[in-house]
Parts: C-alpha cells; structure tokens; sequence
C-alpha cells in the first residue's frame, strides 16, 4: 500500500511539472530592448560648400575643365551625395557664361524630352568643355611624352595624368617600360638594367637616381 502511495505521489509530482513547464513556455518571450537608431540627416549645401568646391566658368582650359569635375565627384563620393544632390550641387557652382550655358541647354533637353539629370549634365559638360579632340591631345602626348627637363616627379605627375586618356588597355609592365623609355639619359641608363616591372617600385628606384646623380640641391629647382 505505502508503495502505491509513493508511485502516485510521484505520479503527480511528474505531472504538476509537466503543467509548470507547459505553464512557462507559454509566457509570452520579452522582446529585445528596441535600439534607437537616429535618423540620418540630409546632405546640404553647407555640407557640399565645407569642401571649398571651386567656381566654375567658361574661360576653363579642357585640363581644369577635367579637373574640375574630378574634385566635384570626389566631394560627392565624401559626402554621399544622391544623383539630384549631384546636379542642384554642381550647378550651383557653373558662374557667368558656364551658367548661361547650363540654363540654355537644360531648356534643349527639356525641349527634346531629355531627362535633366546628372549623369546627362556631366555628358554635356564634357562634350562643351573636354570634348573628344582634347581626350586625343592628351592621349598624343601621353605617346610621345619625355622627361626632358622635368624633375623625376613632375614627370610622374604628368604621365599619370596623360595616361587616363589612352584609349588602349594597359599592362604594369607596358606601363614601366614606357616610363623609364621616356626618362632622360642620365637615369634611364641606370633604370633600365634594373628591369623593375612595379610602377610604384619604379618611380622610386628614378627618384633614387636622380637625387644621387643630380643632388639634392638641383632636384629641387629643377
């Protein structure tokens, strides 16, 4: 009987646990404390001026043309401009006859169905200011560039600005060949027999050069 009693006993104790557990798992689960995340402020044109981004006027020559737009789309990329950012920003910048421009040919492009977009503007801005005829100077002069009597880092200057327009596909290894073949005697008959095939590597071993060839001194007012 006493037995019995303790195998019932146990009986209920299993069940009661059983219910209590039943019990918990249907509490509902605490969600997570919510995380406050503050909300992303638009990108101004006090944000876009900080940068000191420089007027824009017709008189440019292709190369500040070209470089102009270069620092607009790096200020962009900083800031993480939207492509309508991109057009009020860089408009705001166009002055005098590069105004008159831009009001001429949005007008063209609205007329024509045309969307008025960045991407359109830039389009234009290139075929007015650094039209395909100034890519192929460049790219004729980055063929037939020398040294001549650039010091070893205006010529690096030079030839990587040059090299943007060449139209062909370019190896590292095409690409050291046509620098040392176009640096002065001097460091080229010492450059050359080194058959260094890294660009950055490269331009190093001339820097060396020069300054042990030339001095300190020259360099610098070369």
């Amino acid at each position: 009987m006493a037995n019995r009693r303790r195998r019932n006993t146990a009986g209920a104790d299993e069940i009661a646990n059983a219910i209590h557990r039943m019990m918990d798992a249907m509490q509902p689960v605490a969600a997570p404390p919510r995380v406050m995340i503050p909300p992303v402020r638009p990108v101004t044109i006090e944000d876009f001026m900080r940068h000191k981004p420089a007027k824009f006027t017709a008189k440019a020559t292709p190369d500040e043309a070209d470089a102009w737009l270069c620092e607009c789309e790096k200020i962009f990329r900083v800031i993480e401009c939207t492509e309508a950012q991109k057009l009020n920003f860089a408009t705001f910048l166009l002055v005098t006859e590069a105004e008159y421009w831009w009001m001429s040919m949005q007008q063209q492009m609205i007329n024509r169905a045309e969307e008025v977009t960045w991407a359109n503007l830039r389009t234009r801005f290139l075929e007015k200011y650094f039209p395909d005829s100034a890519k192929h100077e460049r790219e004729a002069e980055f063929l037939t560039l020398q040294q001549g009597s650039l010091s070893v880092q205006d010529y690096v200057e030079r030839f990587e600005y040059l090299s943007r327009f060449y139209s062909q596909t370019v190896t590292e290894e095409w690409r050291c060949r046509k620098f040392e073949g176009s640096l002065k005697h001097e460091l080229r008959r010492f450059i050359v027999p080194l058959r260094v095939r890294e660009f950055p590597t490269l331009v190093e071993q001339a820097k060396s050069v020069e300054q042990l060839e030339m001095g300190p001194s020259r360099v610098n007012r070369t």
